[in-house]
């Protein structure tokens, strides 16, 4: 720890040495390493103590005062080497030179010295050589080595000037020393050499101050520098006496090429190149190259200005202090190959990446996958390059050049995918606007030769896409086809076309014309002339469609106006059409389309299209009325006409008016005309509406009304006994109540629409009856369908149909019935056959049921309802089928129970015969085997629609013939 007092900024504490010459007194305090200071161990862990004026000047002092020995002079020589200081042994002064020399030993001593000062002077005099092999710094140091050296040189003159220096001279010069001559030569030496030094540093001193200035500017500012210092350094050439030497100044020029490289080298990152900076920094190298080429320039330049008006020639070596600036120049072009390369393969701009471009189609996703990995792989490579390092800017490292290749070669790996992936892209191509946009897409990557080749034959392709499209407007063009349309004059169509055609045109022209980065082959300048030439011919065609229509215009128009508003339609529909000029609208039509298209109208017609919006509305308001009045006369029937004859006479006599009176021209009386009819039109509209869904109400209840079916039947319910004529009746009433309600309703509906035609004359009430007789006609109508649906499912059930046999319905027991035991049983049906005849002849209960449904004319001379639907022949006919049906399966229940005829013998069995034991052996053997056969024979039969269950009939069969054969083992028992 040092203390002392600084003259600038006052007490100081500092931790190593200050220098000694702005330093008068300082105090040192040193503690030996790792002791711990306290009371006890001060003194002994802590060195301490004050240095006064010169501190080594008093060390030397002290060390003289110890000892003279030539050991000690030797050390002494080690401290002053450092300090280029003269060291004269004190001993050498305590005695005249004739005495000194005497002494052999003192000789010696003093010999020595004198050979560590020529020594020192030598080591001195060969540090301009140790500089000048200093290859890379710049002028400056080259300026500071020179203002050192002369303040070296200046230093050791003047200590060889003293007394004491010329006192030991001449001790050696009278033992006749031989050393004393070689040192009179090296004292000469560094006096030449003193000189030099001098003379050098005052002309290098010119170069200082732009020198200064140089080394603090960005590349981009050096050039303009340059031919100052150019111009010094050649003054320097032609007036300096020692540093005009073709290899110094041949040196001081390679010394401004270093400070170039080194401007350069500190401007450029590094960081900022390898992580996709790319704008900037390839403005920061271009400035760089700028600057080494700009350079070389300005040499060059003032080498021929001096070589052709300096007496003195220019001769030096150009080629040793350029070397490295084309070295550097290499360099920077191969960084700004990099960065074209980051912008060209990976999107980079300045420090982000530009958006994945979209490629469309099935194979979009595919080509944009291509495109991430080729980005990977250039990713992969640079960042192998980027290892490099700061040896980019070292030109004497060739680790860049070898790993530079390794990237080139990259490159042209990429260059190769690339080109493949543009091909496939392109043969996806089929509009001019994809194939520009794609361009756009690869116009990076294309400024590298061998891909441009690639894009400038997809950009022909491209054109030809164009002129394809251009062919195709020309071929339609010379069709010259007439257009039409259902929504514009055939003049506006026409006109329309032709824009259209000029759009198709004008859309890619003006996209190719924004593609400035597309070549400008002669296909280019084909298809651009071509197309103007097109659209030229187009406008002209459009020009001349105006002309021609505007020629037959004339003042006809506004007669057309003078007719009435609407007009009856001439078929006897008695239906209203608009009387409104259609070449008016379509006149209307063409001027709105040409003032669109930016064309003055003719004021023939202009003042009529003044009033185009009112003419419009009016119409509007008369095709609204007649809209209305038509719908209803289009929803009524010629019956339904004389039922509104009355309402439609009232609103025929508030539109006659518009038949003949009013005319367009009277806009204000047409309107409150149209104003005053269309109330009462909507007001008869919703009387119709209101008819229409009453009448639609009654053919629902119709429907209804027929589709309520008064027969029930289930194909998987096989009725039993009563079972199905109680269902049957249960049913018909629930369907008597949904037919009862829908007649009532259509009685009400009736009386509602009543209401509206009472108060009409005779001719609506005679309509009015005839339309109530058609309505109960229909009642009947729907009652008649009914029973005869009814009667056919019923028929279907029994008979079944031509595709399918029917379905089990009623279940028929077979029961044996018996006067007494020994009397032979009766077989009967259960329900017996009359009943089932009884049961399925429902007619005259279908009849019964919808006998109450009177007719809905009061006073009507009709048969009623039921008895016309009784003596239909259709419904009677299928009665007949159901009668039928049950006769046949009747002969087939008949037949079936006779097949137990075989076991009719066992009731004739005898119980108190006499039988021997071999007939009583025989006998039971006999009715065990009937009892056998008859348990073996079925009991259920599916006949027709009957189900035959002849269970108890069996039951008893096997009953009896047990007995029998009971009957007779005890009589065997006997035996």
């Amino acid at each position: 720890m040092i203390i002392y007092n600084d003259t600038s900024v006052g007490l100081r504490v500092v931790y190593s040495m200050p220098s000694l010459e702005e330093v008068e007194k300082l105090s040192y305090f040193i503690r030996k390493p790792g002791a711990v200071i306290t009371v006890e161990t001060f003194y002994e862990a802590l060195q301490f103590g004050c240095v006064h004026g010169n501190a080594i000047q008093s060390l030397l002092q002290f060390m003289n005062s110890i000892a003279n020995t030539e050991e000690m002079h030797c050390y002494l020589f080690s401290i002053t080497d450092e300090m280029f200081v003269v060291y004269i042994p004190s001993e050498a002064l305590q005695c005249s030179p004739e005495e000194a020399c005497k002494d052999k030993s003192l000789v010696q001593r003093i010999e020595t010295v004198m050979i560590h000062w020529m020594d020192q002077i030598k080591e001195l005099l060969n540090e301009q050589e140790i500089v000048t092999m200093m290859d890379n710094c710049g002028p400056l140091p080259e300026i500071d080595f020179w203002e050192r050296r002369y303040a070296k040189l200046l230093d050791i003159t003047q200590q060889l000037e003293k007394s004491e220096v010329r006192h030991i001279q001449n001790i050696l010069q009278l033992a006749s020393s031989l050393y004393v001559h070689r040192f009179c030569e090296v004292a000469n030496k560094i006096q030449e050499c003193c000189l030099q030094a001098k003379s050098n540093l005052t002309f290098l001193s010119i170069l200082k101050e732009p020198c200064k200035e140089l080394a603090q500017l960005k590349p981009s500012q050096v050039a303009s520098k340059l031919p100052n210092i150019v111009n010094l350094i050649r003054i320097i050439w032609n007036n300096s006496i020692h540093y005009n030497s073709s290899e110094r100044i041949t040196g001081l020029f390679r010394q401004i090429s270093n400070q170039i490289i080194y401007l350069c080298s500190q401007s450029i990152s590094l960081d900022k190149i390898f992580k996709g900076h790319v704008l900037s920094s390839k403005q920061v190298l271009a400035d760089c190259l700028q600057c080494c080429t700009s350079w070389k320039e300005i040499y060059l330049q003032a080498s021929q200005l001096h070589s052709k008006y300096s007496p003195k020639g220019w001769d030096l070596d150009e080629t040793r202090f350029f070397v490295v600036i084309d070295a550097f120049i290499q360099r920077l072009t191969d960084l700004l190959e990099v960065c074209d390369c980051q912008h060209q393969f990976a999107r980079w701009e300045d420090g982000e990446q530009t958006s994945l471009p979209c490629f469309g189609g099935l194979q979009g996703e595919e080509f944009t996958g291509t495109l991430q990995t080729l980005e990977d792989t250039f990713h992969h490579g640079l960042q192998n390059l980027c290892s490099v390092d700061k040896a980019i800017f070292d030109v004497t490292d060739n680790t860049w050049c070898s790993e530079f290749s390794r990237f080139c070669a990259l490159v042209k790996n990429l260059e190769m995918m690339m080109q493949n992936l543009i091909n496939s892209v392109f043969k996806t191509v089929y509009l001019f606007e994809e194939g520009v946009r794609l361009l756009d897409i690869f116009r990076p990557v294309s400024a590298r030769e061998a891909i441009k080749r690639v894009t400038d034959e997809k950009a022909e392709e491209v054109y030809n896409i164009f002129n394809k499209e251009l062919k195709m407007v020309n071929n339609i063009l010379n069709k010259n086809t007439s257009s039409s349309s259902l929504h514009m004059p055939k003049i506006s169509a026409h006109v329309y076309k032709l824009m259209g055609l000029k759009h198709r045109l004008e859309t890619p022209m003006e996209v190719l014309q924004k593609a400035y980065f597309m070549p400008d082959s002669n296909t280019r300048k084909a298809v651009v002339s071509s197309c103007s030439q097109t659209i030229q011919v187009l406008d002209e065609l459009v020009r001349k469609s105006f002309s021609e229509w505007s020629q037959k215009l004339d003042g006809q128009h506004l007669k057309s106006l003078e007719q009435p508003l609407m007009v009856r339609y001439a078929d006897g529909s008695n239906q209203l059409d608009i009387n409104f000029d259609k070449n008016l609208l379509e006149m209307f039509s063409e001027i709105c389309h040409w003032k669109r298209l930016k064309f003055e109208i003719p004021q023939i017609v202009s003042d009529i299209y003044q009033e185009k919006d009112d003419l419009k509305l009016l119409r509007d308001r008369v095709v609204m009325l007649i809209r209305n009045y038509n719908r209803i006369i289009g929803m009524l029937s010629p019956n339904e006409l004389s039922l509104f004859r009355d309402k439609l006479r009232f609103i025929d006599e508030k539109i006659q008016p518009g038949l003949t009176s009013l005319t367009w021209l009277s806009k204000a009386a047409s309107t409150a005309f149209v104003c005053d009819s269309l109330p009462h039109v909507d007001k008869l509209q919703v009387i119709v509406d209101d008819y229409k869904e009453s009448y639609v109400s009654i053919c629902n209840l119709f429907h209804q009304i027929s589709e309520a079916l008064l027969v029930r039947l289930d194909e998987n319910t096989v009725y039993r006994n009563l079972e199905f004529e109680d269902d049957q009746k249960v049913h018909q009433q629930s369907q008597l109540k949904i037919i009862q309600s829908a007649h009532h309703a259509i009685a009400d509906i009736l009386t509602h629409l009543n209401r509206i035609f009472n108060t009409d004359g005779t001719e609506v009430q005679e309509a009015w009856v005839a339309f109530t007789e058609k309505v109960d006609h229909v009642v009947e109508e729907a009652l008649r369908r009914n029973i005869k649906k009814s009667m056919k499912k019923l028929s279907r059930a029994i008979n079944g149909d031509s595709k399918t046999s029917p379905n089990p319905l009623l279940k028929v027991f077979v029961e044996p019935r018996q006067a007494s035991p020994q009397t032979e049983p009766k077989v009967e049906f259960s329900p017996s056959l009359a009943k089932l005849e009884q049961i399925l002849n429902i007619l005259p209960q279908l009849i019964s049921i919808i006998s109450d449904i009177e007719r809905l004319t009061e006073g009507s001379q009709l048969n009623p309802i039921h008895v016309n639907i009784e003596q239909n022949e259709e419904i009677r006919n299928i009665q007949e089928a159901v009668s039928a049906g049950m006769a046949a399966n009747a002969n087939l229940l008949q037949d079936c129970v006779k097949t137990w005829d075989q076991y009719r013998d066992i009731w004739k069995f005898n119980f108190e015969q006499d039988l021997s034991v071999s007939s009583l052996d025989a006998a039971i053997c006999r009715y065990t085997e009937i009892t056998n056969n008859v348990q073996q024979e079925e009991t259920v039969f599916n006949i027709g629609f009957i189900v035959l269950d002849c269970s108890l009939l069996k039951s008893l069969l096997v009953q009896h013939c047990t007995e029998i054969t009971q009957f007779l083992s005890q009589i065997r028992l006997k035996y």
